[in-house]
């Protein structure tokens, strides 16, 4: 009996230690997206919900690229403004540092206009990122960042002409850019791969994802801030 007593005061010190959920972390997280990430129900924003003690600092813009001038507008060049908005970051964290960066953009890099563009892609994405983890700003430069390359394009985008063939392109640019994390020891997700995303089922266009799709999708980024 004496012995039992004693396994059981012991059994705590014994057991591994649990690491805490993402949840009571008091995060800080610099999100950059599309449009996607610009609805009340995206998937910043289902960050913010999962991650009640988290801050998220959200710079998301309807019809942004990873690399390319969309729809004439210099703007949505995420290269072309990257030093604008780590700025803003820079100015909105000031000296606590992020904890991670999560990119999710390429979607409108698959663009049909886009076809045959596609090489410049993943090239387009290692300059964003050394430009993010060599910026003059130690609160953003040491975090970790996690890339989500772009979920499926479902029919009714598909059949638009300025988004034919653009599900074969996102499928292709999540192996480029997973390589592309590799080589720059950022973190990767699957975009085009969530579990239990049917993307016909949970977009009304074939491209901007709802509230149950953007959980879906963040997901597999909660477990990793949860680590």
């Amino acid at each position: 009996m004496k012995k039992l007593i004693l396994f059981l005061l012991l059994l705590p010190a014994l057991l591994p230690a649990q690491a805490p959920a993402a949840s009571d972390k008091a995060l800080n997280i610099f999100t950059l997206g599309d449009s996607n990430g610009t609805f009340p129900h995206s998937w910043p924003k289902q960050l913010e919900l999962a991650l009640p003690r988290a801050q998220v600092f959200n710079i998301s813009k309807s019809g942004r690229t990873i690399g390319f001038v969309n729809n004439g507008d210099s703007t949505l060049n995420s290269l072309l403004v990257i030093d604008e908005n780590l700025r803003k970051a820079a100015e909105f964290t000031k000296e606590r540092p992020f904890d991670f960066v999560v990119l999710e953009l390429g979607t409108n890099d698959a663009k049909a206009v886009f076809a045959d563009r596609q090489a410049e892609v993943p090239a387009n994405l290692e300059k964003l990122i050394r430009k993010i983890k060599s910026c003059p700003y130690p609160a953003i430069r040491q975090a970790r960042i996690i890339i989500v390359s772009p979920p499926p394009y479902g029919t009714k985008a598909e059949a638009l002409p300025k988004y034919q063939g653009g599900d074969a392109r996102v499928r292709a640019m999540s192996t480029a850019l997973q390589k592309v994390a590799k080589r720059t020891h950022c973190l990767f997700v699957n975009g085009y791969q969530t579990p239990g995303l049917d993307i016909n089922a949970m977009t009304a266009d074939g491209l901007h994802l709802d509230a149950t799709a953007s959980r879906l999708l963040v997901a597999p980024v909660l477990t990793i801030m949860a680590r």
